[in-house]
């Protein structure tokens, strides 16, 4: 590959892939589609229309895909920045002026319209102001008209706790065999708590889906993957991974496919929510090794731009969307005109959806232009990006890391 190729497409100094931003931009569309079609209904007379609806209700597994492409990259980094000095401090303070400009603004933006909105926090402010929305007692006790504005960072604390451990661990272990078997071994206690909490038949499901170590083996699939494609292996692993997702993803719908009614549990089922979340995660995993593959399919589909164009912007579009899309506006008046009189789907997203979408997209667009990228700007004064590893890097950088 040449020096020019490398750095318009593939270039590590970049300090990413363009095929990543692709796949970040298909977990928020995901996440769009599912929360656009959250209360259409399923009996509209036509079944194209309602198997279109409950297919775009699996679009929940953009967030599982989020934790995947969050472990990855978040793990390449803090492995590629040992030995650098002020590992922490450049770790966190990146991580802080990406993460907190905007989703603390969130907050106090509900603070100071919770009057009009309608909100009574009771007491719950210092839970998300600390990250701990998902946790016990607060994971049952969020108030009902915080919930319907905030129900989503609850991914949010998710990947704020894992920041807490991780990188102290990243950092004791620093061998890369060695942090492949401790991220797969943590990892296995997910399923693992999963299954206990299920067969004890005495815990909320929504419990084993926002809590932190039941959610752990989606991030910690992705680090490992990251750490795997960093080995001699890389090759191995990039040629099957096409494969190896397709028949991941198709194990992960025998799952949720009940043989007695012949229908999708949209919400997952027994089997799914033990070991699916493992398996769906690793499916990811290796789509993301397919999105990195040169010249695939794969890689060709993830650089499309208006994919990029969605990862690019993915951050601010899902701390806002939720925010907008529950406003009187767009959610309350358009589903009750839509419930009381016409019971129609195509009515929902004219009169609701699109036009949220809309203001949402702009919303996150101009956040990032005047709001976050100021706060971007200073992660100069914390080091350069350190760069994500390009396809054709692998092979070579293998013998220096197997010596760390």
């Amino acid at each position: 590959m040449t020096r020019q190729r490398r750095r318009t497409e593939t270039d590590p100094n970049l300090g990413h892939l363009p095929a990543l931003d692709g796949v970040r931009g298909l977990a928020i569309i995901l996440v769009l589609i599912v929360h656009l079609t959250s209360s259409s209904y399923t009996h509209t007379g036509s079944r194209l229309i309602n198997a279109i609806i409950v297919f775009c209700r699996f679009g929940w597994v953009g967030v599982c895909l989020f934790f995947v492409l969050s472990g990855f990259l978040i793990t390449g980094i803090l492995f590629e920045a040992l030995g650098q000095k002020s590992y922490f401090v450049r770790f966190y303070a990146r991580r802080f002026l990406r993460i907190f400009p905007l989703y603390y603004g969130c907050l106090f933006l509900l603070f100071f319209l919770s009057g009009p909105l309608g909100i009574s926090w009771n007491g719950s402010e210092p839970t998300y102001l600390a990250y701990l929305q998902n946790t016990p007692p607060w994971i049952y006790r969020v108030p009902v008209s915080v919930h319907r504005y905030t129900s989503h960072f609850w991914s949010l604390a998710v990947e704020e706790q894992f920041y807490l451990f991780w990188p102290w661990l990243v950092f004791a272990i620093r061998d890369r065999g060695k942090l492949i078997v401790a991220s797969l071994l943590l990892a296995a206690t997910a399923p693992l708590l999963r299954t206990a909490i299920l067969l004890s038949h005495s815990v909320d499901p929504v419990f084993f889906w926002k809590f932190t170590p039941c959610q752990i083996d989606s991030l910690l699939i992705g680090g490992a993957f990251a750490l795997a494609i960093r080995g001699r292996s890389a090759a191995t692993l990039l040629r099957f991974s096409r494969v190896s997702f397709l028949l991941l993803i198709s194990l992960c719908v025998a799952m949720n496919l009940n043989f007695h009614t012949r229908q999708f549990e949209t919400d997952g089922s027994e089997l799914f929510n033990s070991i699916g979340y493992t398996t769906l995660a690793a499916a990811f995993a290796a789509l993301i090794g397919w999105a990195l593959q040169p010249k695939s399919l794969g890689e060709a589909f993830f650089r499309l731009a208006p994919l990029r164009w969605f990862g690019r912007y993915s951050y601010g579009i899902y701390v806002i969307h939720f925010i907008v899309w529950n406003t009187r506006i767009f959610g309350t008046y358009p589903r009750l005109l839509i419930d009381e009189r016409w019971h129609s789907k195509t009515l929902g997203v004219a009169l609701g959806g699109l036009p949220a979408l809309v203001v949402t997209l702009s919303l996150a667009w101009l956040s990032y232009r005047f709001y976050e990228s100021p706060f971007l700007r200073l992660k100069k004064y914390f080091g350069r990006s350190v760069p994500v590893v390009a396809p054709d890097r692998h092979t070579d950088l293998a013998a220096e890391n197997a010596a760390r």
